[in-house]
Parts: structure tokens; C-alpha cells; sequence
């Protein structure tokens, strides 16, 4: 990949660059010691997305430098995404250029993994999808999954265009994540908000649970997303408020919250603003009424 930004055999020194960086920022604050968790130096983002460059009957997966947005670069290779994805991308590139149907005004692709080997790959267009794309595409999901039959996980395909969305499977992945011995289960939608990095992700998690091992009492988190921190942190509190903006989040951790067998969180659609008119009393919120009446103050 012709990307000059990725150099995992630098990977140490921009981290220590990085940390020096960071270091001279909050100096004046008199901080305590900056904590590093270093990243995998390849295979760790589990998700990407590309533009599609059409030359005349053949396509490329394309990014574009900074400053030179009409200038393609073809991407034939992206070693920072996970395993999963570095597999799939030359089988997908090769059946789609191999069939009219499926690249036809196709302008860019989507990938969505997660540890657990579940793949969401979306397909967006510049032109209704008319009836011949459904087969073709689950054609390819199958030859796709089969391809991949040696990995563990699902293989889904969605197609996108102005008002519409067909499905091939599924349209989120079911992630595991291991956090301090126990697994905990994520639906993460295709087009939703997900740490793209899995191993960094479940360290913050860790930080975070072990920061609220002397805690005790209930929980306000604000924006939490598909519950990424709520499952694990809930187990350390009596009762956890997680509230999110998101439709799409919301549905996820409502889903993750059973999937998980957590009862004590109650999940609210409010902005972190809304919180704040709630907590003083400035303003009264339907949605906050089906709340314990020991946060009867946020009504």
C-alpha cells in the first residue's frame, strides 16, 4: 500500500513521539504518570472503507492524499485492518470486477469485522438496485463464506443506495469481547459508531473497570454508545443511567443489555446538555420518567 502515514516498523518510536507529545501538552497541569497501552502494529482495525475508482469496465479500491483529492491512489494492500478484512478485500475485488451486476455505479465499500470473525461488508451505489443485484450479491456471500469457511464468524453483505437498503444476513456483527475474565457480547451495527480497534478497546475497558473497583453507589454515564463500557461497569454498581443520542446505539445496547443478562441499567435518549437541564431542574423529560425514584432530582 503506497501510504506513506502507515510504517508499523516505526510503530515505537511514533508511540514514544506520541507520548512526548502528550506529555509537554499537560506538564503544566502537573499530572500523574501518562499510562500507555500500546496497539497491535498491524491487523487491528476492524474497520475500513474505500472509494471505488471505475477505468472504463474495471475497478480499484482507491484512497485519496490530503490536498489531492482527484488523484486515486490504488489500495491493493491495507495491513493496519484486522486479518479478516486483508482476506477478504482481493476475493471481493476480484468478484466484483468480475460481474457487472454488483459494480455497476458502485462508489464505495464498506468493511465492519470484529474479533469474534463476524464480517459486514456494505456495497454503495449510485443507482437504484434493481432485481438482479439481490442474487448476485447473495451468490457472493456465499462464495465469500466459503472462501473463509477455515475462520471462525459470520459473512454478511448489504447493499446501499439513495433510500434503500438490502440485506444479505446480517446488518451488524455479534462481537466477544474478554474484559478482566469474563465475555461480554456486542451487536454493532453496519453505519454505527464501534472502537475500530479491538485490543486497545478492551485495555480502556480494563482501565476503566479497575478506575471504578473503589466505587460504589449508582452510575450516570453520558453517550454510551452500544454499551461498550456500561455491560462491564455495571457489574460494580448498584444502578447505571447510560444515556445516547443515537437510534442506532441505542438499539444495540438495548439488545446487548439482554444478550448479556444485565437488568440494572436504564438506558435514556438524552444529550449530555439535556442531562445537565434535567439534573437542574430546568426542564422535565417524558423519557425520564420511568426512572427509580432515587434520580427523581433528574426529572
Amino acid at each position: 500500500m503506497p501510504m506513506s502515514a502507515v510504517q508499523p516498523a516505526s510503530y515505537q518510536a511514533l508511540l514514544n513521539a506520541k507520548v512526548h507529545v502528550v506529555n509537554a501538552l499537560i506538564a503544566p497541569f502537573s499530572p500523574p504518570a501518562v499510562q500507555v497501552y500500546p496497539s497491535q502494529p498491524t491487523g487491528f482495525r476492524l474497520r475500513a472503507e474505500f472509494r471505488i475508482w471505475h477505468d472504463g469496465e474495471h475497478i480499484d479500491y482507491v484512497m485519496f492524499r490530503r490536498g489531492e483529492p482527484g488523484i486515486p491512489v490504488v489500495i491493493t494492500e491495507f495491513p493496519i485492518a484486522n486479518e479478516r478484512i486483508q482476506r477478504v478485500m482481493p476475493l471481493l475485488h476480484t468478484a466484483l470486477n468480475a460481474d457487472r451486476a454488483l459494480r455497476h455505479k458502485l462508489f464505495q465499500v464498506e468493511f465492519l469485522s470484529a474479533l469474534s470473525g463476524d464480517l459486514v461488508i456494505t456495497l454503495a451505489y449510485h443507482r437504484k438496485l434493481d432485481a438482479m443485484w439481490e442474487p448476485a450479491a447473495q451468490q457472493l456471500a456465499t462464495a465469500l463464506q466459503s472462501a473463509l469457511s477455515s475462520a471462525p464468524g459470520t459473512l454478511s453483505i448489504i447493499g446501499r443506495s439513495r433510500g434503500k437498503k438490502l440485506v444479505i444476513g446480517n446488518d451488524y456483527v455479534q462481537e466477544v469481547l474478554s474484559v478482566q475474565g469474563k465475555e461480554f457480547r456486542y451487536r454493532q451495527y453496519e453505519q454505527s459508531f464501534s472502537q475500530p480497534n479491538g485490543g486497545v478497546n478492551i485495555q480502556m475497558i480494563e482501565w476503566a473497570c479497575e478506575q471504578a473497583t473503589s466505587l460504589q453507589g449508582d452510575l450516570l454515564e453520558l453517550y454510551c454508545g452500544n454499551g461498550n463500557f456500561t455491560l462491564p461497569l455495571a457489574r460494580l454498581f448498584d444502578n447505571v443511567i447510560a444515556t445516547e443520542l443515537a437510534k442506532s446505539s441505542i438499539r444495540a445496547a438495548r439488545a446487548n443489555l439482554v444478550e448479556n443478562g444485565i437488568d440494572n441499567v436504564q438506558l435514556v435518549r438524552l444529550s449530555a446538555e439535556e442531562v445537565t437541564q434535567a439534573m437542574n431542574a430546568e426542564r422535565a423529560f417524558r423519557r425520564l420518567r420511568e426512572l427509580p425514584n432515587r434520580w427523581i432530582s433528574m426529572r
